[in-house]
């Protein structure tokens, strides 16, 4: 045998035995690693009453079957009858506003302004407590008291200053967004048809944001509300835009 068959030989008998001594990690410790290495999302849901226990039943079902339970927290935060100001500590009111058979917007409806925001960060501050995500989505249902005011005209900068600060106080620049369109219900009312509007553009024309169709979910004897075995499917529905919006944001990096 010459001295170059020597080494080849010796080559080969090398990778055959470092074939044979490779070791396959047992099935408990891959799937182990599998969800160690799985993203992580939170989701945080908030509005007015449409915005119910059943809404986030569906929406929490539909992203824990998407993403696995342990891969996703909900944060749920509402308040009835709730105009976006309640959320955003800097809402101006249009010019010469007037509450509709109320007047003037008193000095205490303006310390109002806020008081919403404060409650939901809480509970987002302690979902993060030692648990770094990689997505943050915000789900708003929200509308229907700005819109029965005819507040829409200042809706679209109140909603993306609310955002912005969310942004701000998460140290999150990547946050997207999905919002409820309010139902048809008011359509004769052309303040209520402006607030849906404004709603669309503002998902629309963000690169991470997505917005829900409602009308098919209840009758107009139903109003502004929802029948109630109609929440989980809103719920749902929004988690499908949300899911929809994560994964066409991982196509992208």
């Amino acid at each position: 045998m010459n001295k170059r068959t020597l080494i080849i030989s010796s080559c080969v008998t090398v990778t055959v035995l470092m074939s044979c001594c490779t070791v396959t990690p047992p099935a408990g410790e891959r799937t182990t690693r599998d969800a160690q290495d799985a993203e992580r999302h939170l989701f945080i849901l908030s509005g007015q009453s449409n915005m119910t226990g059943g809404l986030k039943a569906g929406f929490t079902k539909t992203v824990e079957n998407t993403f696995g339970e342990k891969n996703v927290a909900v944060v749920h935060h509402s308040k009835s009858g709730r105009g976006i100001r309640f959320w955003d500590k800097d809402y101006t009111f249009p010019d010469n506003y007037r509450f509709p058979g109320k007047g003037v917007p008193s000095e205490r409806s303006k310390q109002q302004h806020g008081q919403e925001y404060g409650p939901l960060m809480e509970k987002v501050q302690e979902a993060f407590k030692g648990k770094p995500y990689d997505t943050v989505t915000f789900i708003w249902m929200q509308g229907e008291s700005d819109g029965k005011r005819g507040l829409g005209g200042v809706y679209e900068k109140s909603f993306l200053r609310l955002l912005g600060r969310m942004k701000t106080d998460l140290d999150r620049k990547d946050i997207g967004f999905v919002i409820g369109r309010i139902n048809d219900s008011y359509m004769s009312d052309p303040h209520w048809a402006a607030m849906r509007d404004v709603q669309v553009k503002l998902a629309e024309n963000a690169d991470h944001g997505a917005w829900v169709d409602t009308d098919d979910l209840s009758e107009p004897d139903d109003g502004v509300h929802f029948p109630k075995e109609k929440y989980p499917s809103l719920g749902n529905r929004f988690a499908g835009k949300a899911i929809d919006l994560i994964q066409q944001n991982n196509k992208k990096r």
